[in-house]
């Protein structure tokens, strides 16, 4: 039977106080069951492994030298991300990510739509590829209630997928990947529409660097 694994994660959230984030994103990773990646996750956990590290990578954490990363130097924690990232450069999957500026819609109704229509749109517009498969997983924790909501009107319900809550982040890599897309399709974002990261962005990723993760992952774009 053919199967298509989804990984989503989101980044922001739905609040609108002055502490919320401009940005809301949901990332997903799709990877067809058949594409044996089992090498590539070995390689991915040695190299880790080197590090002494056998966590879940959350790029919040580690651009920010937070939990597990706390006290490591920006060089030290770009070695994880480097690891991570040639991975998922690596690998036979796509990728998407759906960003709002929430101040284009500037409350929780016109948010909700707005992430409603992008992914229903994403859908539609890739059609022939999902339609290729006889079963679809979609691997999303509902860490968040109105996001876990859309999924569900939208990915569940037009896909006929199936939704697993429960599951290993540490054990799942392409979750992972996922949470790593959020971060990094976030600034390609701004990058593109000319807005300002923050200082700790600027610390740990530079232009060039931005610019060379849009043409490696090019060819990963769903």
């Amino acid at each position: 039977m053919s199967r298509l694994n989804i990984f989503v994660d989101e980044t922001g959230e739905f609040g609108f106080n002055k502490r919320s984030s401009r940005l809301y994103g949901v990332s997903m990773v799709f990877h067809e069951q058949k594409n044996d990646i089992t090498k590539e996750i070995e390689l991915l956990e040695y190299r880790l492994g080197v590090l002494n590290f056998h966590g879940m990578i959350h790029m919040g954490d580690l651009v920010n030298g937070h939990g597990e990363f706390e006290g490591l130097s920006i060089s030290e924690r770009r070695k994880y991300y480097n690891i991570l990232y040639r991975f998922a450069a690596r690998i036979k999957a796509k990728y998407c990510t759906i960003i709002v500026d929430k101040q284009k819609c500037p409350n929780h109704q016109l948010l909700n739509q707005s992430i409603k229509n992008q992914i229903s749109q994403l859908l539609f517009s890739n059609r022939d590829f999902f339609s290729r498969f006889e079963r679809v997983i979609v691997y999303y924790d509902g860490g968040q209630r109105s996001l876990n909501k859309v999924i569900q009107q939208t990915v569940l319900r037009q896909l006929g997928a199936e939704q697993r809550v429960e599951f290993n982040h540490v054990e799942k890599k392409l979750f992972q990947v996922a949470d790593m897309l959020t971060y990094v399709d976030k600034l390609i974002y701004k990058y593109n529409k000319r807005m300002k990261p923050s200082m700790t962005e600027c610390a740990f990723f530079t232009s060039k660097q931005i610019r060379t993760i849009i043409n490696e992952l090019k060819s990963h774009r769903l």
